[in-house]
This record gives structure tokens, sequence and C-alpha cells, in this order.
């Protein structure tokens, strides 16, 4: 049924010897007969593949259909042999798709297989129903020199062979298949490498590329090579897949520029920043490298290097995360965590226990290689978990940037696991870094920013309180107090309660973060004006126009104009005499407050001292901050000044 020869030259055996080896052979097959009688003709084509030695050719005698109970004809690993069709049919004979084995042959990484037809070119491999190459599936090298492939049907891809590994096409037809996906006689996968002579393939069937499908190397050689239909551009979409780089790479570069003119992030932080962004760099170099690398034949000892790199770095730039999160720690267990995968990775110069690559330089998983994955997941968990601590609940309107980058890299995982794409120079793992790297940069500066403005609050309450409690008001005020102990010591009493309920208010102002009842403003401000009495007594005279005070006005904002009144209005007199009149009226949509003096005026368009007057611009800023209101300044020389506050009402219209 079957025969085995060596490939190399035969040497010559003697007559005798071989007559004796004959015979033996005869009894051997008299006594083996009953039981291989049982063997389906498959079963024994498989069991002689199997005892072939490197360089045997395994010759069929005649034609081969597989039983329901048989499975596809695989080639062992590391075995170099190659199989003779000799005109003869193999069969695998399926009506129906089959997910695992469905392929006529199966050629495991490792094993090479040379496909020739001494019979006159008659040989066919056909019947083959499988996901992927129905008819020979390739993961290792396929040197085809005769026979014709047809008759074979894929699910998805590669009707009659479906290459992932190297695959050379010198001779036979690769004719009559069907791809229920794409490309109907081959597909050739990104990263493996295809050799065609031309008119070899042709009049197969597919929605999309009924010929050749090619998403890696293509070389297309010999005569008729333009009748051979090839409607992919491989170096085109090769091009497109390595485009995909430039768009994360300048979002790092965007990152780095950002990072490095922010002025928010302490020294630490903005140093440890500019390191991780540098590193997811690099990371996406390391990915292009090793996309490039893994094209190239015989470069596995260069992608090496690149591929620990990038298992290394992955975990390293989450620990990092942690130090941006919360400084001044120096977080040994992460660090721990970091190292320990390392090593393991390291181990793939002399071991393929975490990783290794084949001699065709395919990716073979090790039992350690999810070290990377698990360790990543532990940092991850352990930043999320910081993160939250660190800044919640201060920050409830932005806590989705941080769960929508746990989403984002969770599902990078489960795209790079499940999905096949391996055309892609960058893994969906290292763009979701990046792009998380980003948000969360914009995520923390959003709260230093905060943190920022905060302390900016705190500074500008503290001036606001210097600005009002001056040094020469205090020393005015003490004086006063000093005169009435002798004078007036009763009165003396009564200005020192009221100056301390003045100093009282003005501490508690400065924690104030809202509006306050417009009665309570006043009252402090007629604390004031009874101090300042009791100095000027019947030089300062106080008016009172008051028809409403049911709003709110922020803290700290009638005193000081009534002060600038008292100063520069009345004290401001030849004769040092006047009046101040505060009035507050409902005007409709809007509540006004106004003070009037009846000083010497001023003219608006020319600096009145060339000083800067920090407490009126404190109070026009917090008048618009606080509830959008407005401050008006109406002066004229030898007039007055009048200063108008606005405070529009919540209820008015828009």
């Amino acid at each position: 049924m079957m025969t085995s020869r060596k490939v190399c030259p035969d040497r010559g055996i003697p007559g005798a010897l071989t007559v004796l080896l004959a015979f033996f052979a005869f009894l051997c097959c008299l006594a083996a007969g009953p039981a291989a009688a049982g063997a389906s003709a498959w079963a024994l084509l498989q069991e002689a593949i199997e005892q072939a030695e490197d360089g045997d050719i395994v010759t069929m005698t005649e034609d081969v259909i597989a039983a329901p109970e048989d499975t596809r004809l695989t080639i062992p690993p590391g075995k170099w042999i190659a199989l003779d069709l000799n005109g003869h049919t193999l069969d695998r004979h399926l009506n129906g798709h089959k997910v695992y084995d469905g392929c006529v042959l199966f050629v495991p990484a490792g094993a090479i297989l040379t496909l020739r037809d001494s019979g006159g070119g008659e040989g066919k491999v056909t019947g083959g129903y499988h996901d992927k190459g129905g008819g020979i599936l390739n993961r290792g090298t396929l040197i085809m020199e005769g026979g014709c492939v047809t008759g074979n049907i894929a699910q998805y891809d590669g009707g009659g062979l479906a290459n992932e590994g190297i695959m050379i096409l010198l001779g036979g037809q690769v004719t009559g298949n069907t791809a229920l996906g794409t490309g109907g006689g081959v597909w050739n996968q990104a990263k493996a490498r295809l050799t065609v002579r031309g008119g070899l393939v042709s009049g197969n069937s597919a929605p999309e590329n009924s010929d050749i499908t090619n998403e890696g190397a293509l070389t297309i050689t010999g005569p008729g090579a333009d009748q051979t239909r090839l409607e992919d551009m491989p170096l085109i979409h090769r091009f497109m897949a390595e485009l995909t780089v430039f768009p994360t790479a300048a979002l790092l570069l965007a990152l780095l520029l950002a990072v490095w003119a922010g002025t928010h992030l302490g020294r630490e932080r903005k140093t440890m920043m500019l390191v991780i962004a540098a590193s997811v760099l690099v990371l996406i170099l390391q990915n292009l490298m090793d996309y490039d690398l893994s094209l190239k034949p015989g470069a596995s000892a260069f992608r090496l290097p690149f591929a620990v790199l990038g298992y290394a770095l992955r975990p390293a730039i989450l620990a990092m995360f942690l130090s941006i999160v919360r400084p001044g720690r120096r977080y040994r267990a992460a660090w721990a965590l970091v190292g320990v995968n390392g090593c393991v990775y390291l181990t793939a110069f002399f071991s393929g226990i975490a990783f290794s690559f084949n001699e065709n330089g395919r990716f073979i998983e090790g039992p350690l290689h999810q070290t990377c994955t698990v360790v990543s997941a532990v940092l991850f968990v352990w930043l999320f978990i910081l993160t939250m601590r660190q800044f919640h609940p201060r920050l409830r309107r932005e806590s989705w940037i941080p769960i929508f980058v746990t989403v984002l890299i969770a599902g990078a995982v489960v795209m790079d696991f499940v999905g096949t794409f391996d055309e892609q120079p960058i893994s969906f793992l290292t763009m979701s870094i990046a792009v998380s790297c980003v948000f969360y940069y914009i995520w923390l500066h959003l709260q230093f920013v905060r943190e920022h403005e905060k302390a900016m609050q705190a500074e500008q309450r503290i001036r606001i309180m210097m600005t009002q409690i001056k040094p020469h008001f205090l020393y005015n005020a003490l004086g006063a107090i000093e005169d009435l102990c002798s004078s007036d010591p009763k009165k003396a009493r009564e200005t020192t309660a009221k100056f301390s309920q003045y100093l009282r208010g003005n501490m508690d102002s400065i924690s104030q973060t809202a509006p306050i009842p417009f009665e309570k403003e006043l009252a402090h401000t007629k604390l004031y004006l009874d101090m300042e009495q009791v100095r000027f007594r019947e030089d300062l005279q106080v008016r009172f126009e008051i028809d409403c005070t049911d709003f709110s006005i922020p803290a700290l904002t009638l005193e000081p104009i009534v002060e600038n009144a008292v100063r520069h209005g009345v004290r401001g007199n030849p004769d040092g005499r006047g009046t101040v009149t505060i009035r507050s009226r409902d005007a409709g949509d809007h509540y006004a407050v106004t003070v009037t003096d009846d000083g010497p005026g001023f003219d608006p368009g020319q600096p009145r001292d060339g000083k800067t007057h920090i407490g009126i611009s404190n109070v026009r800023d917090r008048l618009e901050k606080m509830c959008a209101g407005e401050m008006h300044i109406q002066s004229e020389p030898g007039r007055g000044t009048t200063v108008t506050i606005l405070i529009p009402k919540e209820d008015a219209p828009c």
C-alpha cells in the first residue's frame, strides 16, 4: 500500500543478503497480516509517517480515503520527510466542517514536509473541511513539488492551503478549492513567508481574494506570475499597519512636552512622569522592532532581547505610577514583583520556561509565560486602589477616568489574547498603556490644579485678612481705647468689646467659601464705623438707607468699600469732615448696594496715588466668582465717590 525509502542515494546491498532480507520481510508480513487487517489505510499511512526517519520518502501505492473516525494526517514535530502521492488520491472525505482536525494534512511548527507526485500529475489532496487550510494547514515548512490540492473547503481562510510558517510552491496545482472567508486557494498569514511559482494557484473561489490572500511576505517567481490572481497588496498593508504607530508615539511626545512645561507637578512627580512617558516610547519601539524582526528569517536571536525588554518594562511602568499618585514612598514590594518578573523572562536566553522561538521564528509559550500578565494585574489593582484612596471623595466628577483606564487596559489584554491581529506592529496592550498614561496625567493634573487653587484661595484669604486688619488701624483703635480708659471707662469697655467682635469677624471671614447674609456683613461694617466714630466723633457722619436685607453677599465686601470711603473720601476733605451713606434696595432682577461719600473725588481714568489697591481688587474678584456680582465705581473731582455693588437674584431670568 505504501513504501518508504531514503532520499539519500542507495549505496548497494549484496544479492544474497537482499534475498534473505526479502524472505524475512515476507514472513513478517504473514505474521502481521491478520492484525494489520483491522487498521484502516488512513491509520496505516499515519503510522508510516510517524515511523519514517529524517530524509525518508513515504510513497503511496493506492488511493487512501479516511474513515469517519480518522483524524488529520500529522507530520511529527522535528521530522523532515517527503510524501509522494504517486498518482493516487489522499481523500479526507468530509462532508461537513470539523473545528480541530478537519484538514487533510497538518504540518506543525518544527516539521518539514515535501509533497511530490511521481505518478504523472494524477495525485490529489482533497476532501478537507476545516476552519482554515481545508487541504493543508502549515505551521512549519511545506515544500510542494507536485500533486494537486483540490476540492477542499475552509470555513474562514485558505480553502486549499493555509500558511502560518514557511511555504514554497514549486510544482503541482492548487485549484478548485473554496473559502467562505478569504483566500480560496492560499491564505498566507501575517509574519508567514510564501514563495509561489507563477500559475500554480488558479480557479479557486472565495468572497474575497479567490486565489491568494497575502498578509505576510510573498514572492511570485517564474513564468505565469502575472496570471496568478493576487488581490491583496501586502506592502501597502504593512505600511498602513506600521502607520498606526505614529499617532500613539505622537501622543506620548505631546505628553512629554506637557509634563516638561507643566508647573503644577512637584519635582519628584515631574521627573517620574517624564521617565514613564519615555519608557512607554521605548515600549512602542520595542513592539515595532519585534514586529519587523518577526518578518525576517533567522532573526530569532536578535528578536529575543527585544521580547525580554517588553515583558520586563510593562510592570515597571505601573510601579512608577505608584510614585506619581503618592510620592515619598519606596514601594519595595512593587519593585520586588517587577524584579521577579524580569528574572523570569531573562531565562529566555538559556531556557524555554518563559518563552522561546523555534527555528522558523515562531513564538512558543513556556509554563511561566503569563508572569507579566499576573504581575501587571496585581500592580494595576494596587494602583487603582491607591488612586481612589488618595483623591476620593474629592473628585466624584472625574472618578470615571481611572475606571475608564481600567476597562481600557482589561479590554486590550482580552483583545491581545483572543484576537488574531498579528499584522499590528504594536499590541493593543501597548497602545492602551500609552493612552492610559495620557488619561492618567490629565486626571492627576486636574487634582494637582485643584490642590493648587485651594492653596491659592487660602493664600488669598490670608491676604484679604491682612489688608483688612491694617497696622495703622490697629494702632489708632488701640490709641482711642487708651484715651477712653481715663476719660470715659465705660465707653472704653464698650469700644474694646466692639473691637474684639470686629477682629473675630475678620478671622471668621477667612474660612468663608460661600456668600453670607447681607445683615451679617452690614453688622460687621457697623462695628468698624463705631470704632472710627470714637476717633473722629462729629467729623464722621454715617447714614443708613437700608430697604432690603434678604439676600447674600461675599464676606468682607461691604466693609473694605466703606473703609475706603472713610479714609480717602471723608478724611480726604480739607477739613477732614464728611458723610458716608450706605444704601440697599431691590432693583428688580438684582439687589443694589451703594456706598457714597462727599469727599474730594477723583478721575477714574487717572491713577489716584500710584498704588495698587489690593482690597478693592479682591472685592471685585470675589463678587464675580462667588455670586456673579458686579462692582461699579463712579467718581468726579470735587463731587465725591459712589461705589455700587450689584448682586443678581437666583431666580432672575438670564
